[in-house]
């Protein structure tokens, strides 16, 4: 199944170039995607209320291919293409009038118990024979980064409005906090192609987070840390 829906690049949505922005990406997706689990049954609402369980996103890999500018309409298009024992992949597509793709994401989720916080087996949460792959439209890997000398560059406290019905940060929320790390001039003069991020640990309303960066001429490397434990590790090329 394609989930299928139709948008138009608001106010909201754009950065300080007029452009759809790369939260406005990020936002689109994960819409496209819940709305695909809600119509797959298999949503975080329902898996909360039937499995006692919770979908968390493992990694999150987008390509930034063309401008979109405000005002213009776009088809956003989001399948699954893959399931395994312990986890699912969401590709999310998104095109111009044209049909021609603007940006497009591959997210990783698995579900965790609510009690025991433990991975479950996709086929405990509603994942069955019925749901249909899909091939993917464009060719995007996760892959490994490190990062072995990386200067603290801020802190942030998770607040209320940062937290989900889940009760942990919000993963768009992270993009928030790493992006803040940048000054407008860095991220007009030399945009964002390509984003990913893993997910590795929860946070939570009021925990304390240390970002620390490690700066190349076209890739950075940064990372979310409470005390001594990775929550966020991202790579962005650019």
């Amino acid at each position: 199944m394609i989930y299928t829906k139709n948008g138009m690049v608001s106010g909201s949505l754009i950065d300080t170039s007029t452009n759809l922005s790369v939260i406005g990406t990020f936002q689109i997706v994960e819409d496209a995607l819940t709305e695909l689990m809600g119509e797959l049954k298999i949503d975080g609402i329902t898996a909360k209320k039937l499995y006692n369980a919770m979908w968390v996103y493992t990694k999150n890999r987008i390509k930034f291919l063309k401008p979109l500018a405000w005002g213009e309409g776009y088809t956003v298009e989001s399948f699954v293409s893959l399931i395994s024992l312990a986890k699912i992949n969401i590709d999310t597509a998104i095109k111009d009038n044209n049909g021609e793709i603007v940006a497009y994401s591959k997210v990783e989720l698995c579900a965790l118990d609510l009690e025991t916080g433990r991975i479950r087996k996709t086929a405990t949460v509603g994942v069955d024979e019925s749901i249909v792959k899909e091939n993917s439209q464009i060719q995007i890997d996760f892959t490994k980064f490190e990062a072995l000398e990386m200067d603290k560059v801020e802190s942030v406290v998770v607040r209320s409005t940062n937290i989900d019905f889940c009760h942990h940060c919000n993963n768009v929320e992270y993009l928030r906090f790493l992006l803040n790390t940048y000054s407008v001039a860095e991220l007009e003069n030399n945009p964002i192609k390509e984003f990913e991020i893993c997910y590795a640990n929860q946070s939570f309303e009021g925990d304390t987070l240390d970002i620390f960066k490690m700066q190349n001429q076209d890739k950075d490397i940064l990372i979310i840390q409470k005390e001594d434990k990775v929550i966020i590790k991202c790579e962005i090329l650019r």
